[in-house]
């Protein structure tokens, strides 16, 4: 007598989604891991970091290889000082899209979230909260 089909439960395996989203930001959203205690510049940092992570899993799931790095803000006009660049990837394709701009949704539900300023930026903004165009962009790669 044969036995009944196998099957494999709660395998999961990463694999690379189809679209890869980015954004700049003048705001500093270093990833540090300081959740409770240490230096309070670092739990700053960090809830930056964790208020960006949030507000793109409004969405969906995202996943990411790497941290936020310091690079040149010359998308936002200015070779000489430095921004933010964070990549991730999200699990379901074109997530974002609205009205045939492919990152519509996310630039939407970035306008005017808080961060903490004051702490490493090379510019400030006042209020504190995140402007398209002005202090943080976005784009998406396939």
């Amino acid at each position: 007598m044969g036995r009944g089909p196998t099957f494999i439960v709660g395998l999961f395996l990463r694999r690379k989604y189809v679209m890869l989203y980015c954004l700049y930001t003048f705001a500093d959203i270093t990833a540090t891991g300081q959740h409770h205690g240490g230096q309070k510049l670092e739990r700053n940092q960090q809830q930056n970091f964790d208020t960006v992570m949030q507000t793109i899993q409004l969405s969906g799931n995202m996943y990411y290889d790497k941290k936020p790095e310091l690079v040149s803000a010359t998308l936002f006009g200015n070779p000489d000082i430095k921004c933010w660049y964070f990549e991730w990837e999200m699990e379901i394709p074109n997530l974002f899209k609205k009205d045939n701009d492919p990152i519509g949704i996310l630039k939407d539900q970035f306008e005017f979230v808080p961060y903490i300023s004051g702490l490493t930026e090379s510019v400030t903004f006042t209020p504190s909260v995140f402007r398209l165009g002005h202090n943080i962009i976005f784009d998406s790669k396939q």
